[in-house]
């Protein structure tokens, strides 16, 4: 598990070292001319700084004279991904013209916090369950501490852990099974019926708990990390997703790939339903 745990904090830590990113033009709601781009984003640290507007595409510092909302928008605008057709659709644009405007209003603009714990990323996996391929999602969200920060592990989700989360049926032990040392319930495990068909509803399956068990006692083989989404949740009542785009064109690095308006589902649950 230390090499587990070590490529994961590489890879998913190598994502906020400084470099250059680049920016898009996002035409107005009701204009049909295509998306443009200039330069390529390469860390989310920049990502966080054209949000913020402290910094232009070519890594030149923003003076706070210079800082006006208008400029602002255009950086934010900068930050989609171009090559996505949904940015067209109405209801898209639409979405992304509110969350600009909110982000940029001039009473109360919002900003992202570069070094909190309002971010999570979700590293896909290649596993294998009893020699059969896998993938699992592990979700990770930043923890602040003494001025340092670290990813820590928050859930897990793949195909072959849903199929605990549900009974097949639920069933109950007779009433005088104590009387018989419990025979009938181990004559049912023995015929294979699951043990959570007897839960209480109270009960709820902690997927991290078992997956946990299963990697460190060798039930499941932990091959490799091929893909990390980050999701950003420092601007209240929406999720910002960002993927990494690797093509020859100037519109590829970390961009925005979706925005999430949060409701009444919880940050979790959301996360794995967009990733």
């Amino acid at each position: 598990m230390k090499w587990v745990r070590y490529t994961l904090v590489m890879w998913i830590g190598c994502l906020f070292t400084n470099s250059v990113c680049g920016q898009i033009a996002i035409p107005h709601a009701k204009s049909k001319a295509p998306l443009s781009s200039t330069e390529n984003i390469r860390q989310i640290d920049e990502f966080y700084d054209r949000f913020n507007a402290y910094r232009l595409a070519n890594g030149q510092k923003i003076s706070d004279s210079l800082r006006r909302t208008s400029l602002r928008a255009e950086l934010i605008r900068g930050l989609v991904n171009a090559e996505d057709t949904k940015w067209h659709k109405p209801e898209e644009r639409e979405k992304l013209l509110r969350f600009i405007k909110l982000v940029c209003d001039e009473n109360k603009p919002r900003y992202l916090e570069k070094f909190d714990d309002k971010i999570y990323a979700i590293a896909s996996c290649k596993v294998e369950y009893f020699s059969s391929p896998s993938t699992t999602d592990l979700l990770f969200r930043r923890k602040v501490e003494k001025g340092t920060h670290s990813w820590l592990l928050q859930g897990v989700s793949d195909d072959f852990m849903v199929q605990f989360e549900r009974k097949t049926e639920q069933r109950a032990v007779v009433p005088n099974a104590h009387e018989t040392n419990f025979l009938s319930l181990s004559n049912e495990l023995h015929a294979g019926v699951p043990l959570r068909n007897y839960t209480d509803t109270s009960f709820r399956f902690d997927a991290l708990s078992a997956f946990v068990f299963a990697v460190d006692n060798k039930f499941v083989k932990f091959n490799e990390c091929d893909h990390v989404t980050v999701f950003v949740t420092g601007i209240e009542g929406w999720i910002i997703k960002l993927e990494e785009y690797t093509r020859e064109n100037t519109n590829s690095g970390w961009l925005i790939s979706d925005l999430i308006e949060t409701k009444q589902e919880t940050t979790q649950a959301l996360i794995f339903k967009y990733k």
